[in-house]
């Protein structure tokens, strides 16, 4: 038996700026099928699949995970803050000013329509059953993840389970958000046991959703069901200009009311547990220490990671998570333009290693602006973690060793460990599930259903632990709803998934204006039109039986 495996080679387009590019670049075919070929060996079904994972990250356009995704999750709530260049439209929340707003709607659909095609073509291929299987597995999971993100941030959605090919009609109208969760939880529970586990075999390479991942994919689905049902319940959070502690009541997300809370709860705690333990199936994971080690190359398929993008190194291929999160050279001289607000940087403790090892400190300069004016520290003219030097190049190409001057610019390091410094070709890896985030939602989930439940406490600590955090003590249910949220932003710091968060919880409005205006000016106001995305004009006009969402 042979099985193809393929490496998924991401890219991230460079511009200047969040504008779109006028270069086109020329990439490799990604193998798409037409209806008059014909499909017969396992290499047919695999690239079949290739064709609906490109999506994701194909160097031929801006797709989901060039700029767009990240840019979009990652800019619009309330710990990330840069200049305004680069946040005065989607950072601002003028959504519909947004270069890539239409990639989130065309992006997810298009991964919908391919996997699809998998999905129905597939089953009648005369190939080996246990590669079919993992085949139509991997289908299921994606293309139940791209409802999953579709869902959150558009609501109702026309759904679309058929070949477009085969399937004249274009004005499918928007089912409920109950039915699209419904096609979700169905697809990832055919997935899931037609999966193999990470390492076997038959599962893909790198990039590829296995067992494992599609567990924790759904036990997120639950944890959002569960945790968007809720109403009028308790949470508090730091945040504000003043970084004060403010309480807030859950309002519930709209298309939620009938998803019964407490039994997504339990499905989301019993799905996570089995992630964590091995049970299900899925593997053995564990949290990597130091925790700086997750974000190397050595650990790209580490014992954390669940599900991951693992960018290629090199000119044909552009990845700017690099540049845009942390810096382009070891001097950082230039790049980091996302960055923590000076309330979240504050949240963390002195000792974390979340924000000793994972966050620069300092702006080291280079030959372009030395000399260098008196250091400004950060935040609050405070040196929090004391002094630092940098070897610098001067203009003659020597080097000298030079104190380092304090900023107050918080970026991140996750992205920060590639081959080349080049900010147009690094290999940053971008994580879309950490052993950590299902340790987490195991603890979220646990306490809404058993309050005071010391292996939700045990499992919370296990995260902080390994970061040298302070241990959580015992807590009522509302002080751990609200520490276990916290908890989740400064483990997934800059992840993309504090936006989510907030809105599955029912208190994005609330955060975003009490925050209002951040350090850089930057509005972070937000109304109700923000809970959902604008539907893209084109979709409108081609799908007469859309409406556009409330505000836009």
């Amino acid at each position: 038996m042979r099985y193809v495996h393929f490496i998924l080679v991401l890219a991230v387009i460079l511009c200047a700026a969040t504008t779109s590019c006028k270069k086109v670049l020329e990439v490799e075919n990604f193998g798409f099928f037409t209806e008059n070929d014909i499909l017969k060996t396992e290499a047919d079904a695999a690239n079949l699949l290739l064709g609906a994972y490109s999506e994701l990250t194909n160097a031929n356009s801006y797709t989901l995970f060039n700029q767009v995704y990240w840019n979009i999750f990652d800019l619009d709530h309330d710990h990330t803050t840069g200049s305004s260049w680069l946040f005065g439209n989607l950072g601002s929340g003028n959504y519909m000013d947004f270069w890539g707003m239409n990639r989130m709607w065309d992006g997810p659909f298009k991964v919908v329509q391919r996997t699809n095609k998998v999905i129905i073509k597939v089953p009648s291929m005369n190939i080996d059953e246990a590669v079919k299987a993992n085949v139509l597995g991997e289908a299921h999971a994606l293309r139940a993840w791209a409802y999953f993100v579709l869902v959150q941030i558009y609501g109702p959605l026309p759904l679309r389970t058929t070949i477009m090919e085969d399937d004249p009609n274009v004005n499918v109208p928007r089912a409920s958000v109950g039915d699209v969760y419904r096609l979700i939880v169905r697809d990832l529970r055919t997935a899931i046991p037609l999966l193999a586990a990470k390492g076997n075999s038959l599962a893909g390479g790198t990039g590829r959703i296995h067992k494992a991942a599609a567990q924790s994919l759904l036990a997120k689905v639950f944890l959002t069901m569960a945790s968007g049902a809720q109403k009028g319940v308790p949470i508090s959070v730091r945040g504000g200009k003043d970084n004060a502690v403010y309480n807030y009541t859950q309002n519930g997300v709209a298309g939620y009311e009938d998803f019964n809370s407490n039994d997504y709860f339990k499905k989301a705690r019993d799905l996570a547990d089995s992630v964590i333990t091995g049970k299900g199936g899925g593997g053995a994971y564990s949290l990597i220490s130091p925790i700086s080690d997750v974000f190397t190359k050595a650990q790209i398929n580490g014992s954390e990671a669940i599900w991951y993008l693992p960018f290629k190194d090199g000119s044909d291929h552009w990845n700017q998570l690099n540049m845009y999160f942390s810096a382009c050279s070891p001097v950082r001289g230039y790049g980091g333009w996302i960055y923590l607000t000076n309330h979240f940087y504050a949240s963390y403790e002195e000792q974390d290693h979340r924000v000793l090892k994972l966050i620069y400190h300092t702006n080291f300069f280079t030959q372009y602006d030395f000399p260098y004016a008196s250091p400004a520290f950060y935040p609050n003219d405070k040196a929090k973690y004391g002094n630092y030097k940098a070897m610098v190049t001067l203009p003659d190409g020597t080097k000298k060793e030079q104190e380092a001057a304090y900023t107050n610019k918080a970026s991140t390091t996750k992205y920060s460990d590639v081959s080349h410094f080049d900010s147009n070709n690094s290999d940053a890896t971008f994580y879309l599930i950490r052993f950590s985030d299902v340790l987490l939602m195991f603890a979220e989930a646990d306490n809404e259903i058993n309050p005071g439940s010391a292996v939700a406490l045990q499992r919370l600590n296990k995260v902080r632990e390994r970061s040298k955090a302070t241990p959580a003590p015992a807590m009522n249910q509302t002080d751990f709803r609200s520490f276990v949220m916290e908890e989740r932003a400064r483990e997934l710091a800059m992840e993309s998934n504090r936006r989510f968060d907030l809105i599955r919880r029912g208190i994005f409005l609330q955060v975003m204006n009490q925050l209002d205006i951040d350090q850089e000016n930057n509005i972070k106001r937000r109304s109700e039109k923000h809970l959902l995305f604008p539907i893209p004009i084109t979709e409108l006009n081609g799908n007469k039986s859309l409406k556009q969402n409330p505000g836009w």
